[in-house]
């Protein structure tokens, strides 16, 4: 029936003698209660003879070589059995000769590689066998089957894509069955890229000869970080003419880390996985010179052809033997051009070549504590020396020569050192040629030595406000070499602070002059002023009119002036009030002479006086009083002094007649001003 056993498959592996092993597989409806039933029929044989195997439990079974004709055809199926012993289905027959029916074993060990879009296969292969590929691309359902030899590989295949495999075999020379499929293989897609080293980290140790490098990378964008099972590390002693040390590290981490001496090394790194291994990214790191290890070796050219260098031995057991390199120096690199390892316990070494005249070599001694193809931390950088077959003079001066703090007797000067490809020797130091003018450059007159470290010096003794001309020029124990271009700088008149004072000085000089000349020409007008336009003394304020005053009693009259003051409609300026103080002198003056001739007049006559009600006489005043009316009025001033004091009655009715004559004067003086003011100024316009 359709859903019964299907696929019977019996063969034999190895020896016949094993038995012949016969395998299906279930009905999709199987249940455990059911038993199968194993039958082979011999037809050929006569009469025609019949074997049942049952009470089957497994979808295996190996019939007994006891029970098998191997040379003759054989029938044979599988039915199955329920509780009942009852037959429900059985799978189709198959015919086959016993001894024929073999089946190899199935491919075992197998290993898959990818590069360039191919698939390389290594497995445990016979040459009797014949094997058969399928492979297809992950996630598809169609295998693609080829035949295929241990020798060939599977081409055409797209690089980022992944891949499974199966592999199968049978005889060549006789008839087999295949064997039974091995398993499925994955294969990753492939790595196509390098990794990306990122800047080595280099450190020096506290134990000279020593440095810690560690080297970092990243997996490129292109790559598949899923894929990547780990990296190769492989890390390269560079050995000049001879066969570098090489080891390789395996880690799953994106760095590494390592302790080395000062030689040059070589990393490459390298991204796998299970198929396949990416392109590696190569890093050199060049040889370190630490100029401080120079004392512990000694080097001593003997000829253009050899340079005998020694150390001191160390005779530590942990000593396995030394490395030196040596190779000419060009610029800040030293390219080893030769090396060679040398035994333990030695003390001197020969190098042997051409050296060349004139260059510089570098020669490094490393010592080896662990077995020579162990590289990480196990050697040291013992010693370090440079050295000259023949020293020359340098072939140029010092670069980028500037004059700067230029005073008036001195200079600084600042150059940059010769470099070493041009020195051709030690440097020993700097020849400062100093000249007045480049006229006079053959002039070899003044020429100052430094040491070779130093890049600057401070020119003293200079003359101020001269052109000066420089050259430098370096010198080994060969001699001095070429000099460097003139330069050449002029010295100040005067320094900068110097210039500042000077001016100050002079400011300072001006300021006084102007200010002199401003005082002399104001006394000077003074003085003009006081001879031409003499200034006319204020009456009022003299000691007589003091006594007057105290003598007299006028409140009422500086009232009645305040009040008049206040209820003037005009602007009051200096000019005003000036005629004010004017008049009230003049009207003091006035009441004082007019005191003074009525008591002459009452002594003199001894008349009756007269009635109070009569006026006195008016004296006419003019706006400006001389000098010669109170020349007039003293005398009489200080004759009546005495008088005043016995008749105080009349001086008091005097003084009311003085007072209405003054308050009769100043308001005449008042409104004819006002009306002169208005006539000069028609139009209202304050003057000031």
């Amino acid at each position: 029936m359709s859903d019964g056993p299907r696929n019977l498959e019996c063969y034999y592996t190895g020896e016949i003698e094993n038995g012949l092993n016969c395998s299906w597989t279930p009905r999709h409806n199987h249940t455990n209660a059911a038993t199968y039933t194993l039958k082979i029929s011999w037809r050929n044989r006569k009469p025609p003879k019949n074997e049942s195997f049952t009470h089957i439990t497994s979808t295996f079974y190996t019939i007994p070589r006891k029970c098998l004709y191997i040379s003759e055809n054989a029938t044979i199926w599988v039915e199955t059995v329920d509780q009942r012993n009852r037959i429900c289905q059985r799978t189709k027959s198959i015919t086959l000769i016993p001894q024929e029916a073999e089946r190899p074993d199935t491919p075992s060990n197998i290993q898959h590689r990818r590069m360039s879009g191919k698939l390389l296969l290594t497995w445990d292969a016979s040459e009797k066998l014949q094997y058969e590929l399928r492979y297809r691309q992950a996630g598809t359902a169609n295998w693609h089957s080829v035949n295929f030899r241990p020798s060939e590989t599977l081409q055409e295949l797209e690089q980022l894509a992944a891949y499974e495999f199966q592999m199968r075999c049978k005889y060549i020379s006789k008839i087999s069955f295949w064997s039974l499929w091995s398993n499925i293989y994955n294969v990753p897609p492939e790595l196509t890229d390098v990794p990306l080293i990122q800047t080595l980290v280099t450190k020096l140790l506290q134990e000279p000869g020593k440095r810690i490098v560690t080297i970092k990378w990243e997996n490129p964008a292109t790559a598949i970080n899923a894929t990547v099972s780990g990296y190769n590390i492989t890390i390269e002693r560079i050995l000049a003419n001879q066969n570098n040390i090489i080891e390789l590290f395996k880690t799953v981490n994106k760095e590494h880390t390592f302790i080395l001496s000062q030689a040059p090394f070589k990393f490459r790194v390298a991204a796998y996985n299970s198929a396949s291994s990416s392109p590696a990214n190569e890093i050199v790191i060049s040889a370190f010179n630490q100029m401080s290890l120079n004392n512990k070796i000694n080097a001593t050219p003997q000829g253009n052809d050899s340079i005998l260098i020694s150390w001191h031995s160390d005779m530590n057991k942990r000593t396995k033997g030394y490395i030196v390199d040596w190779g000419p120096v060009y610029g800040n690199e030293t390219r080893i051009e030769c090396s060679k390892k040398i035994k333990r316990g030695r003390q001197t070494y020969t190098l042997k070549g051409n050296f060349e005249p004139k260059q510089r070599y570098r020669i490094m001694l490393h010592k080896k504590t662990i077995k020579w193809k162990i590289l990480n931390n196990t050697e040291i950088t013992v010693g370090v020396v440079d050295v000259y077959t023949l020293e020359g003079t340098p072939r140029s001066g010092p670069n980028n020569i500037m004059v700067t703090n230029i005073s008036k007797t001195t200079a600084m000067i600042r150059w940059d050192q010769i470099p070493e490809d041009e020195c051709q020797g030690f440097l020993q130091g700097y020849k400062i040629f100093c000249y007045v003018s480049e006229a006079s450059v053959s002039n070899t007159s003044r020429a100052i030595s430094v040491n070779s470290s130093i890049t600057s010096y401070m020119l003293p003794g200079l003359l101020q406000k001269t052109v000066y001309t420089i050259q430098i020029s370096g010198f080994t124990k060969t001699g001095e070499g070429t000099r460097s271009e003139a330069v050449s700088f002029t010295t100040k008149e005067f320094d900068d602070g110097e210039l500042q004072n000077i001016a100050v000085i002079v400011s300072i000089a001006i300021i006084g002059f102007v200010l002199l000349v401003s005082w002399s020409c104001l006394f000077l007008v003074r003085r003009i002023k006081k001879m031409f336009w003499p200034s006319i003394p204020n009456p009022g304020n003299s000691h007589a009119i003091q006594i007057i005053r105290r003598g007299s009693s006028l409140p009422h009259l500086e009232n009645e002036l305040l009040n008049l003051k206040s209820n003037s409609h005009l602007t009051e300026t200096e000019e005003e009030l000036e005629s004010l103080h004017t008049i009230e002198e003049v009207t003091s003056a006035l009441t004082d002479y007019g005191l003074q001739e009525n008591e002459q007049n009452n002594i003199a006559s001894q008349e009756p006086r007269s009635d109070l009600n009569d006026k006195p006489p008016v004296v006419q005043v003019t706006d400006y009083t001389t000098m010669e009316h109170f020349r007039q009025i003293m005398p009489a001033i200080r004759g009546s002094n005495t008088v005043i004091q016995t008749n105080r009655s009349e001086t008091e009715c005097n003084n009311q007649q003085s007072d209405s004559l003054i308050l009769s004067y100043m308001k005449q003086q008042v409104h004819q001003t006002s009306i002169q003011r208005a006539e000069d100024n028609p139009l209202g316009i304050l003057v000031t």
